[in-house]
């Protein structure tokens, strides 16, 4: 009887199978890679925009006010949303844990009426709403430092930033690749990496 070679190759060889398999694993690594980079760019994009916005917000504050906002604790508004400084986790029912239940408002650099002063001339919401999250789930904390600050061994010179920051327990902190993007575009104040990044919004 005559055997024919195509019965000899009726099916895949297992060294055959495994090549398969393991170029399916390089190629889905390659577009999970991809995918997170894409990831992190978009959220990096999304935390430029909210500095863009809130770097507007300070301008207009000052506009109307002739100074700058009162520093505030981590999730405070202070004062681009609301006159005076305010919480929008208390205000959709989730209030902050202790120490931040409290705005923590200096306003050091303001006149001594400088409520007052807020409550007569401010004209907005400067910007559509505070962002009660991060786009890694932490806080976003507006800082006003007229001697500079050291914030885990990274110096800032003096200035209002916006810090991206982890939550109230200091949980969801920045990822270290989207911090390093963030120091590479120049983005970040800091640029050391100490899972948060502090964004300039007007050097003082």
């Amino acid at each position: 009887m005559v055997v024919s070679p195509n019965q000899y190759k009726k099916g895949f060889t297992l060294i055959e199978l495994l090549i398969v398999i393991a170029i399916i694993g390089i190629l889905a690594s390659i577009v999970l890679s991809n995918l997170r980079a894409a990831r992190i760019g978009a959220e990096v994009v999304e935390a430029i925009a909210t500095q863009r916005q809130m770097h507007n917000a300070a301008e207009l504050y000052y506009l109307d006010m002739g100074f700058y906002p009162p520093d505030v604790n981590r999730g405070w508004d202070p004062g681009f949303i609301q006159a005076l400084p305010w919480n929008s986790d208390e205000a959709a029912g989730s209030p902050p844990p202790p120490p931040y239940d409290v705005s923590g408002e200096d306003c050091s650099h303001c006149p001594v009426n400088w409520q007052d002063i807020v409550t007569a001339n401010w004209n907005g919401p400067y910007f559509s709403e505070w962002p009660r999250f991060s786009p890694w789930s932490g806080k976003y904390d507006y800082n006003y430092w007229p001697a500079g600050a050291t914030r885990n061994g990274c110096t800032l010179l003096p200035g209002i930033y916006i810090g991206v920051q982890g939550d109230y327990d200091n949980n969801n902190t920045l990822p270290s690749a989207a911090e390093q993007r963030m120091i590479s575009q120049n983005i970040e104040a800091e640029l050391c990496e100490n899972g948060e990044s502090q964004l300039l919004l007007w050097p003082l």
